[in-house]
C-alpha cells in the first residue's frame, strides 16, 4: 500500500461484464442514473479490459482462477465502452454548454435589469479568472497615464485636422491625445507620444458592438431570436459598412484664400468653401496608403448615390455595391478606433458613444433595417437556400476575359443572370459573384422566400449530413 496512491473499486468484474451486456446508454442515463455513476467511475478509474488492480484491495483476497478468453465477446465488450465513452463526452459538452449559456444569460439579465453597471458586477461575481476593477478606476488610471504625457511635453502641438474630426464628430475631446491615437496609423512616423489605432479599435468594435446588441434586443415589437440579431448586427458591424462611414463622414471648411483681383490686380482674401473626409485626416507616413485612399474615394463618389439608396429606402442590404468599394481595413479601423477613443475620453459613457454613431450615420442604418424588415442575408446564401430549397442545380461561372470579368448564373443548366464589370485584379470576381447574385433575387423575386436564420441552419446540418452518407455509400461501393 505504501508508495501507491489508493484508488476505491466500487464494482466487479461480474457488474462491468452486466453493464456492457445492458447496451448503450443515453445521455441522461449516462450521467443521472446509479447504473451511469457506476460507469463514470469505471471509464474514469481503469483502461478498457484491463483487470481490477489489486493493490485497491483491502484484506486478504484469493485469487480468481484463470478463465481462458474469447477474443469476440472482448471485442464487443471494448465496442460497447468506446460507444459509453463516446455517449459520456457528448453528454458532458452538451452540459458545459448549457451552463456556459446559462452563466451569459444571467449576465445578459443583470444588463436589462440595472444597466452597464449592474452587468459588470455580475460579470465580476463570476470571476471568470481575471483581475476585476470597477471600470471608473481603470479608465481614470488610463487618463492619468495620457495625462502625464500631456505634461511632460513642454510645448504641446496637436495636427490641424483634430478640430476638423471633431466638427464631424460633434464632440469635443478633453484629452487630445487620445484622438492623435485613434488616427494613427502604424505607418506614422512624426509624432511618437502615442502607438497606433490598434488597441483602440479593439475596444470601439467591442461598444459598438454592445450598443448595436443592445438595440436590436429592444427593438419594439420584434422580438429578434438570436440568429436573427446576429444578421443583422453583422451587417451594421462589419468592414464594409464602417468603410463607407469613413468615406461618407464630412465637414465644411470655411476659409480665406488670398487672390488677385481680376479688374485692378490687387490681392484681395475671398471665403472658400472645403470639403475635408474623414479619411483624409488619417495620421501616415505611407504612399501605398496614399494611394489607397485616392482609388477607394474614387470607388466611392462612383457608388455612393446606389448605396446610399440602398441603406435608406431599399428593402434589400447593398452587400455587392459595398463590396465594390474595395476598401481596405484602415478605412473602418478608423471608425472604430475613434469609438473607442470617445468611450475612453467619456469616462466609458455609452450614451455619449451613441450620440456619436448617431450623428455618423450608424444608428439609421440600423432602424432603417429593423423598421423596413431589410433582407440583411447575404445574397448567395440567399440564392444556395433557395437553391437547396427547390431541389435546383446552381452554378457560378466566372471568366475573365480581356479587361472584362463576367459571371453568369446557371439555374438547372440555364443561364438566368449575368453581370459584367471592368477587370481590377482578384476582388473583381467576387464583386460581379454578389451584383449577379443580387440580380437573380431580384428576377426570381426571392426577397420574402420564408427562409429563417433556423432553417439555415438546419440546411447546413442536413447538407452535412448528407456528405457523410455519401461518403459511406462511396466507400461500400468502392
Amino acid at each position: 500500500m505504501l508508495g501507491k496512491k489508493w484508488k476505491p473499486n466500487y464494482f466487479t468484474t461480474a457488474d462491468t461484464l452486466q453493464i456492457a451486456a445492458d447496451g448503450p446508454m443515453s445521455p441522461e442515463t449516462a450521467t443521472g442514473s446509479p447504473r451511469g455513476a457506476i460507469e463514470l467511475s469505471r471509464i474514469s478509474q481503469e483502461a478498457p479490459n484491463s483487470p481490477p488492480d489489486e493493490s485497491s484491495t483491502v484484506g486478504p483476497t484469493t485469487p480468481a482462477p484463470k478463465k481462458k478468453k474469447k477474443p469476440k465477446k472482448t471485442q464487443q465488450l471494448s465496442t460497447k465502452r468506446k460507444l459509453h465513452v463516446h455517449l459520456l463526452d457528448h453528454s458532458s459538452n452538451f452540459f458545459s454548454q448549457v451552463l456556459a449559456d446559462v452563466v451569459e444569460s444571467i449576465i445578459g439579465a443583470a444588463y436589462i435589469h440595472g444597466g452597464f453597471s449592474l452587468g459588470y458586477e455580475c460579470i465580476k461575481y463570476f470571476d471568470l479568472g481575471l483581475k476585476w476593477q470597477p471600470v471608473e478606476g481603470r479608465i481614470a488610471g488610463i487618463l492619468a497615464r495620457v495625462d502625464a504625457l500631456t505634461e511632460d511635453d513642454n510645448v504641446v502641438s496637436f495636427p490641424p485636422q483634430l478640430s476638423d474630426v471633431e466638427r464631424m464628430l460633434g464632440y469635443t475631446f478633453r484629452r487630445k491625445l487620445l484622438l492623435i491615437e485613434a488616427l494613427t496609423h502604424a505607418s506614422y512616423q512624426d509624432d511618437s507620444r502615442t502607438p497606433s489605432y490598434e488597441r483602440m479599435e479593439f475596444l470601439g468594435d467591442s461598444v459598438l458592438d454592445m450598443i448595436v446588441t443592445d438595440y436590436l434586443y429592444r427593438a419594439p415589437g420584434k422580438n429578434y431570436s438570436p440568429g436573427h440579431m446576429h444578421l443583422r448586427k453583422s451587417a451594421v458591424v462589419n468592414g464594409h459598412i464602417l468603410a463607407y462611414i469613413c468615406l461618407n463622414t464630412s465637414t465644411i471648411v470655411e476659409a480665406t484664400i488670398p487672390r488677385p483681383n481680376a479688374t485692378s490686380g490687387a490681392i484681395e482674401e475671398t471665403s472658400d468653401a472645403q470639403e475635408i473626409h474623414l479619411y483624409k485626416c488619417l495620421l501616415h507616413s505611407s504612399s501605398k496608403v496614399l494611394e489607397d485612399q485616392i482609388n477607394t474615394f474614387t470607388r466611392f463618389r462612383h457608388r455612393k448615390p446606389e448605396i446610399e439608396e440602398a441603406l435608406t429606402s431599399g428593402t434589400i442590404f447593398p452587400w455587392a455595391a459595398l463590396t465594390r468599394l474595395q476598401a481596405p481595413k484602415f478605412f473602418s479601423d478608423m471608425v472604430e478606433s475613434i469609438i473607442g477613443a470617445i468611450f475612453l475620453d467619456s469616462y466609458g459613457s455609452i450614451d455619449v458613444v451613441r450620440d456619436v454613431i448617431s450623428r455618423l450615420g450608424i444608428m439609421s442604418i440600423l432602424r432603417h433595417i429593423v423598421d423596413a424588415d431589410v433582407d440583411v442575408l447575404h445574397p448567395v446564401s440567399r440564392m444556395s437556400l433557395w437553391a437547396q430549397k427547390h431541389d435546383k442545380g446552381l452554378e457560378y461561372d466566372i471568366q475573365h476575359e480581356g479587361s472584362r470579368v463576367i459571371c453568369r448564373i446557371l439555374v438547372d443548366g440555364i443561364e438566368e443572370a449575368v453581370v459584367t464589370d471592368r477587370w481590377r485584379g482578384k476582388p473583381s470576381q467576387e464583386e460581379v459573384k454578389f451584383a449577379a447574385a443580387e440580380m437573380a433575387i431580384k428576377a426570381f423575386k426571392l426577397r420574402d422566400v420564408g427562409v429563417g436564420y433556423e432553417q439555415m441552419r438546419k440546411k447546413k446540418v442536413s447538407r452535412s449530413k448528407k456528405k457523410k452518407a455519401k461518403g459511406k455509400t462511396d466507400s461500400m461501393s468502392g
